[in-house]
């Protein structure tokens, strides 16, 4: 069988508003370098950045407006010879303690199939609520949700997602996230769909100097495919988040499929 090696490039720009400048103070004052400055919602794991989720949501009132442009190298059109395109705003908002909201519109857009793409721009609206802090060794929890809207020309069915998070910290700043999530899907915008998803994702991230702004995140992602008759899919992933200043933040990614699923 043919290996094909196919990769995904992710770059966000987000802009915050309610600056938490007494977390931000808080990490600049510590010499342990917490993650005070993630906790209160200026890290960028999940969604349109990072493929792991962590448990931590939006202090309440706070809110970002995020651009993330993806790139693919993928196998799956015209023999691998298309790449993939998608600009995405998103705008996410702490909503109340311990819950975040967020709501996007994805457009894609594939080499030599121009904008004929079923559902290449549908609406996802997204929640997350933290369960419980971290305590001790035992890790934060939270449940995760995102329900997709069919809005684009030819799109139709709602699919809804249902994502288990935990995220423990550790001395130094480092934490590990643990994710398991399922899928409904109930469309038929590319051929073949598989009626139910799923997949789990393990990662890490931690900081890169002493005042906390860079951090380091990887993460390993097993899913199962999203078309019936293929197998599961393993996908590594490697990036940075840079907290510019109290209300702007840089992030990329890069993808890489470790099989040749």
């Amino acid at each position: 069988m043919k290996r094909i090696l196919s990769g995904t490039f992710v770059l966000v720009l987000a802009v915050s508003a309610v600056a938490q400048e007494k977390e931000k103070t808080t990490v600049t004052t510590t010499t342990t370098t917490t993650t005070t400055a993630a906790k209160s919602g200026f890290d960028l794991l999940g969604g349109e950045t990072f493929n792991v989720t962590d448990a931590s949501p939006f202090e309440t009132g706070a809110w970002d407006l995020r651009l993330a442009v993806r790139w693919t190298e993928s196998g799956r059109t015209n023999e691998g010879e298309d790449d993939v395109w998608t600009v995405q705003p998103v705008l996410v908002w702490g909503v109340a303690e311990n819950w975040e909201a967020s709501l996007t519109v994805p457009i894609t857009h594939v080499d030599n199939f121009g904008d004929k793409i079923d559902g290449h721009y549908d609406t996802y609206f997204g929640l997350l609520w933290r369960l419980k802090d971290q305590e001790d060794c035992w890790p934060a929890i939270a449940l995760a949700s995102n329900l997709r809207i069919p809005t684009s020309n030819d799109s139709n069915g709602l699919d809804w997602e249902l994502r288990l998070v935990l995220t423990n910290e550790y001395d130094g700043g480092i934490r590990s996230h643990f994710n398991i999530w399922g899928t409904t899907v109930n469309h038929d915008n590319y051929p073949d769909a598989r009626d139910f998803q799923y997949g789990t994702v393990v990662g890490l991230d931690g900081p890169l100097g002493d005042d906390g702004t860079l951090r380091w995140v990887t993460d390993w992602m097993y899913r199962i495919s999203d078309q019936d008759g293929n197998g599961g899919q393993n996908i590594g992933e490697a990036g940075l988040q840079w907290q510019i200043n109290e209300c702007n933040k840089l992030g990329f990614s890069l993808q890489l499929a470790l099989d040749h699923a």
